[in-house]
């Protein structure tokens, strides 16, 4: 039969009028075509949207509106479902009447008769274009996302509480030392199981604290990562506990968030606090030296004006000294001239040459010091020489020091040896802070050994070093 819906004409068979009378009624657009695919029927909406007509969509003519770069995937799920006579699924744009395109989700099925021959085909095309614009923007979105990671250097993680397994991207896995085929899901020990022993209660308990019911949910917690070299990674990680419930039902469910690699702001942190432990110290032997020099020049000095004189030339001694060991502040104060061994410990011994004169030798042969290695050489010096006025020989006037050094093959070896001071009854047993960083000088930026022997006599040092850490 040949019936008219709302101006179209269709060839119908008897059993089709119902389905267009229902077809023409559906938000969506629709579409019927014989067993063979031919496409004899679309609803009025169809027409409305494409501004095509009936002539126009026939048979394979509908195609003319998809847009080109998706003609190829339409042909072959269409031609797929024909061969299977499975459903058929497509997402492609369509052009509309004014020429823009919108996407369509286009289903069918076939329609068989009792023996199982296909019959017809009907389908649909719904408008998906709000849909596929949001997933552009939340692509867009996520990509955005991404490359702020990126470009901060963090990784992202999220531990489901419910289960107490975890999950990472790319940049976590490379940070924690995680396999990358764990990156979908990690039970929560065995993360902890991956980081310093020390630290890993530390985050059982911040991990606590931030899901429990009446906490904020803000997590934050650095700790270490053990590599395959010996080296430790510091990680920081902050992040946020999801809740779900009120009151007395309220529970975290997911804590996630970001961490970085927090090693060099550590390093950078530790040495400020050692500066800060070395400028204290620094201080505090300067006050013990300046004391130490008043009273050494009160006990010889005849009068007043003696003693002023003879202190202003011993305080000065002891500033040009002080310069020698004050850490280089830029790159440029580091590219000065070389000097002597000699000339270097003599400065450095100036001010005490001024209480003790000849008590004082140096002895040994022309040793060239690079303007890179004399803050740390003068540091060791002037810390041995602090002692010396504190603890040791110079605490007394009839006190003696012998510095001696000499070359031998590629190696600098000299002898720090104190006498006629107060007798030490036995080693200490106690590493100040000041032995801790003369013992850093000499084997981290030097190179070299340091030994102490405490003899009774007063203390004598060894100390050897090569030349060419000497020299630059």
């Amino acid at each position: 039969m040949r019936a008219q819906h709302e101006g179209i004409w269709v060839v119908l068979k008897d059993n089709d009028d119902q389905l267009v009378l229902l077809a023409e009624r559906l938000p969506q657009l629709v579409w019927f075509t014989g067993p063979d695919g031919y496409h004899d029927y679309f609803n009025r909406r169809w027409y409305n949207l494409t501004g095509m007509t009936a002539e126009q969509c026939r048979g394979d003519g509908w195609k003319s509106a998809v847009h080109p770069e998706d003609r190829p995937h339409v042909d072959v799920r269409w031609r797929q479902a024909l061969q299977d006579g499975a459903q058929y699924e497509a997402q492609y744009r369509l052009r509309r009447a004014d020429g823009a395109y919108c996407w369509m989700l286009s289903r069918g099925l076939a329609h068989r008769d009792p023996d199982g021959r296909i019959t017809r085909w009907f389908g649909t095309c719904t408008n998906i274009d709000a849909q596929k614009r949001a997933e552009d923007a939340l692509a867009q979105l996520e990509e955005q996302h991404r490359l702020a990671l990126q470009a901060a250097r963090l990784g992202t993680w999220s531990i489901d509480l419910a289960t107490n397994t975890a999950v990472f991207d790319a940049a976590t896995c490379g940070l924690m030392q995680i396999p990358p085929d764990r990156a979908k899901g990690m039970d929560l020990e065995d993360i902890i199981a991956l980081i310093h022993a020390d630290d890993r209660e530390a985050m059982r308990k911040g991990i606590a604290a931030a899901t429990d019911a009446r906490a904020d949910g803000y997590y934050q917690l650095e700790y270490r990562i053990p590599l395959p070299d010996g080296e430790v990674r510091w990680i920081r990680a902050r992040g946020k506990a999801y809740f779900v419930g009120e009151g007395a039902d309220r529970r975290a469910v997911r804590l996630s968030g970001v961490l970085n690699d927090n090693t060099r702001q550590h390093a950078l942190e530790e040495g400020q606090h050692l500066l800060t432990r070395e400028l204290n110290h620094r201080v505090k032997n300067l006050f013990a030296i300046a004391n130490g020099m008043v009273s050494l020049t009160a006990r010889g000095a005849k009068d007043p004006k003696e003693m002023a004189t003879a202190l202003r030339g011993r305080l000065g001694a002891l500033s040009r000294a002080h310069e020698l060991v004050q850490p280089p502040s830029s790159e440029k104060d580091r590219k000065g001239g070389d000097i002597a061994l000699g000339q270097l410990i003599e400065a450095v011994l100036a001010p005490f040459k001024e209480t003790h004169g000849d008590g004082i030798v140096l002895e040994g042969p022309d040793i060239r010091v690079g303007s890179n290695t004399t803050t740390a050489l003068a540091l060791v010096f002037h810390e041995l020489a602090t002692n010396a006025l504190k603890h040791g020989c110079l605490s007394e006037p009839e006190g003696r020091l012998s510095v001696r050094w000499a070359q031998e093959d590629d190696m600098a070896a000299l002898e720090w040896t104190e006498t006629h001071g107060p007798p030490i009854e036995e080693a200490p047993t106690f590493e100040g802070f000041g032995s801790q960083l003369t013992q850093r000088s000499i084997t981290g930026q030097l190179g070299g050994t340091l030994e102490r022997e405490w003899r009774r006599e007063g203390l004598c040092v060894h100390m050897a070093f090569p030349l060419d850490r000497l020299a630059n």
